[in-house]
């Protein structure tokens, strides 16, 4: 066992605080050992210094960053685990606003249905020339939903910024150590919260943070990328409004810098960032994981991302070409129900525990 500690630690970067009873091993991330050795693990494998106990836990980066070690919200009695799917589907209904990483799925649950209401008015038209294409309502949605977007990819870099620095354990080990009721949540708490000094530590918010660690963490690596590409994405909400639209649509050259081109830059950030989130859930950055929660979470912002990104870049020939403006609001429309899709994935998978 202390080979194989060692190793671990020695092998990847790791930097959580561990119950001094603990020991980790086994830790890797999907990415080829070249790259991977710069980066956090995104799985470990955790053990207690038992000779009696052989029990092992696998601890995932986005379940951690998640909260879904979280059995029970602050103050309350209520179980946040969902032992099956309805029982999860009912914790959508309670408002954590205690949670940070609920709230990043309600930002974009509601940045999303205003994008898919944005399709609807970009898109119908093609369809049914009875729809009439409504100029002020495609530029308000836009605006409006790439506001909303804007502000769930600031929730998410804070969300990574405040994922913990102690690696915290979910419903399995609880379960396992024999703590399974609220009564008993302060007790492991303190007894898992502590440092490897065997001093507890008590964590504050952080607004901003330029420590160097996070720039080895797949979780934050994509909160910053998906930031800068909603922000230079929200410029072309911005042009999008009525008054701007109608003044530079004339000059194709404006058109094409400030409204076409912050899309497909936006869109491609939008893409590396659910990427790097699909690989944080994998364990080969070849091999798909359809099976995690947190893997479709990021296949649907993946396909989102394509639609947004193929809406700029079939827009450059809109203008001149019919089929072109067709494709464009398709993208849009058929990009914003994927985010929709994996929005309200990520709303089920904030307010449960695993």
């Amino acid at each position: 066992m202390a080979t194989k500690e060692a190793q671990g630690v020695d092998d990847y970067r790791w930097h959580h605080h561990l119950e001094p009873t603990i020991f980790l091993h086994s830790p890797d991330n999907a990415l080829p050992s070249g790259i991977g050795r710069f980066l956090h693990p995104t799985r470990v494998t955790l053990a207690l210094k038992d000779p009696n106990r052989d029990d092992e836990f696998l601890w995932k980066s986005r379940d951690h960053r998640k909260n879904r070690h979280v059995k029970y919200a602050p103050k309350q009695d209520k179980s946040r685990h969902g032992r099956n799917p309805v029982v999860g589907i009912g914790h959508m209904m309670r408002l954590e606003y205690w949670n940070v990483s609920w709230w990043v799925a309600i930002a974009f649950t509601i940045g999303s249905i205003i994008w898919v209401i944005n399709g609807f008015y970009s898109f119908l038209p093609f369809v049914d020339p009875s729809f009439a294409q409504s100029i002020s309502g495609i530029g308000w949605t836009a605006w409006v939903g790439a506001t909303v977007f804007e502000f769930g990819a600031i929730l998410g870099v804070l969300e990574a910024w405040n994922r913990g620095e102690t690696a915290n354990f979910g419903w399995g080990v609880r379960q396992a150590l024999g703590y399974d009721n609220a009564s008993n949540e302060h007790a492991v708490n303190s007894r898992f919260a502590k440092t490897k000094n065997d001093s507890e530590t008590e964590h504050k918010w952080v607004w901003f943070s330029s420590d160097p660690k996070y720039w080895h963490e797949l979780g934050f690596l994509a909160a910053f990328v998906q930031f800068w590409a909603a922000t230079i994405f929200w410029i072309s909400g911005f042009t999008a409004l009525p008054s701007i639209q109608d003044a530079i649509t004339p000059r194709t050259g404006v058109l094409d810098g400030i409204f076409w081109t912050p899309q497909v830059v936006g869109g491609m950030g939008f893409v590396i960032s659910s990427s790097l989130l699909l690989f944080e859930t994998q364990r080969k950055w070849y091999l798909p994981n359809i099976s995690s929660l947190g893997w479709q979470v990021a296949i649907w912002n993946f396909i989102g991302a394509i639609g947004f990104t193929l809406c700029g870049a079939l827009g450059y020939a809109a203008q001149t070409s019919t089929k072109a403006a067709y494709q464009s609001a398709l993208s849009t429309f058929w990009g914003g129900w994927a985010f929709l899709i994996g929005s309200i994935l990520q709303w089920y998978e904030s307010v449960n525990s695993i």
